[in-house]
This record gives structure tokens, sequence and C-alpha cells, in this order.
């Protein structure tokens, strides 16, 4: 009998663990997106196959998903309490499943025909930040003060700032960035202007050599870590308000007059010519930030 209930309990182990290899080796041979993003989804997938074991289905492979398992994760998500944000990143990469097998056309692309409510994404203030000189002295490692340094002045996102490479980056007039150093893998260039900008490159090119931010000897997972680690001692935390800065800046730069976050005048404060004026500085501030989007720049500057 006890031998018989080993038998089943490994068999329910097994059944178990086939999806979610499956859905590992199936991420390792599709290696869309950053690394970041990867990982993400990596660990988002185990879990989705350890959910649907728990909810009674035990003999999926990669090819069983249906709409029933969708339903069926939503319905926990939404007895769990899970933010509107984190199901709609789980709905992101439950595409990304259906997609690899052929079976995109049993997730609608509109969320709200999944009952998924819509959420906004609109601060109610400002998330800018802009270290000064005596915090960036606190950052006792110089190549990850100059990451940090990266972020500031050219509103670049942390995985960029570590993987960006002077020698093929910096091309006098602007910084080309690769799109394997980039969210959704999209290069994009921005554009140097101030002498600020171009000491901080000298000194990066200087600090780097013909490598990167991360050292010759470091994988990118280590230094990633390093990075956090060497923050929090620093006392620093939420570096991505550097982006929200950068982008502030630009839109004074580019409009004459502060965001509306940073205190400016709301979009339907503007007259025609300045909302024509408006609508081109967003366009700039979003290309420049990785974004193809106007409406994303609500985050960062308001509206």
């Amino acid at each position: 009998m006890d031998y018989e209930k080993v038998l089943l309990f490994q068999g329910f182990v097994l059944s178990m663990k086939r999806l979610e290899y499956e859905l590992k080796q199936m991420t390792y041979h599709n290696r869309d997106g950053s690394y970041a993003t990867q990982k993400r989804r990596r660990t988002s997938l185990s879990r989705f196959a350890r959910e649907l074991h728990e909810l009674g289905f035990n003999q999926m492979s990669v090819h069983s998903l249906k709409r029933k398992h969708i339903d069926a994760l939503l319905n926990l998500w939404f007895e769990r309490g899970t933010s509107v944000g984190t199901i709609k990143n789980n709905m992101s990469f439950i595409r990304w499943w259906a997609r690899k097998v052929g079976k995109e056309d049993i997730v609608p692309l509109d969320n709200q025909s999944l009952t998924i409510p819509s959420r906004s994404l609109i601060p109610d203030e400002t998330k800018a930040q802009y270290l000064g000189q005596a915090e960036l002295d606190s950052i006792q490692d110089d190549r990850i003060r100059l990451s940090i340094e990266l972020q500031q002045e050219f509103g670049l996102r942390k995985e960029e700032c570590l993987k960006f490479t002077p020698s093929y980056a910096d091309r006098d007039s602007f910084i080309q960035l690769k799109g394997s150093w980039t969210k959704g893998g999209r290069a994009r260039e921005i554009p140097v202007l101030s002498t600020t900008q171009r000491d901080l490159l000298n000194r990066v090119a200087s600090e780097a050599g013909t490598g990167s931010m991360i050292p010759a000897e470091s994988s990118y997972a280590f230094w990633n870590r390093h990075y956090d680690n060497v923050v929090a001692k620093s006392g620093l935390s939420n570096l991505h308000g550097l982006r929200h800065g950068y982008a502030q800046r630009r839109y004074r730069v580019l409009t004459g007059w502060l965001s509306p976050f940073a205190g400016g005048p709301s979009r339907k404060e503007l007259d025609r010519s300045q909302k024509e004026m408006d609508t081109r500085a967003r366009l700039q501030v979003s290309s420049e930030l990785g974004h193809n989007r106007l409406e994303i720049t609500d985050v960062y500057l308001g509206r």
C-alpha cells in the first residue's frame, strides 16, 4: 500500500513538472526581449504551470493550452486579489506562450474581453529624481556611479546603463543604443546636447575602454545584483525616477516651459500653437526614452 502511494505521488510530481519543464525549455529556445523580460517571463510561466496543476489540470503539455485554462487562471488571480497591473503582465506572458505554440487565436488581444478592468498608469505626483554631487559621491563603486550618471543624464534604463559600451554608443553628437541593451529590443538614439553629457561620456570611455560598464570578468546577472547592493548601501532607492527627471528636463528645453508635474501648465491650459509644440516635444521625449506612444509621456510629465 505504501509503495502504491509512493508511485501515485511520483506520478503527481512528474505530471506537474512536465508542463513547467516544457515551458522553461521554450523560454530558453526563444529569447525574445531583454534579459530582465526573459527572466520575468520564465518565472511567471513556471508559476502558471504550478497554478494550473493546483486547479486540476494535471496532464498538460505546452501544446495543451486552451481558453478554459486561461479562464481558470484569471478566476484564480481575481479570487486572490491580484492587482490589475500584475494580471495584465501575466496575460502578456500567456499571449507569448500561445503565440509560440500557434494558438494565439484563443487569447483575445483586448483585455476587456477577458473582463480585466482598465487601470490608470498616471501617478498622482511627479516621480522625478536628480542626484546632486554629494549623493553621487556617496556611491563608492566607480563603474556603478558612472552607470547611474548615465541614467540621469540620458534617461537610460538600468539594464541599458549597465550594458552601455561607449566605444559603440558614443557617436559624438548622439549616443546609439543597441537593441540587445534595450527593453523590447528597440535600438534608439539620444542626442548629446550639453557639456555635462560630453564630460560624462569621456569619463565612461576612460573607465570602460572598449568594453561595457560590466567588467569583463563579470556576468550581467552578477553585475545587476552588485548594482542593487551598491545602491542600497548608498542609501538610495527608486532610481527609475532619474528617467522621469530626464524627461521633464528635456520637455522644458523642447517647449520653453515646465511640464505639468514640474509645476507647468496642463495641456488644456495651452493654446493651439502651444499644444502643437507640446505634442512634438512629447513625441521626442517618448522616442528618447525608448517608447513609441505619446500617451506614455503622461506618466513622466503629467497632463
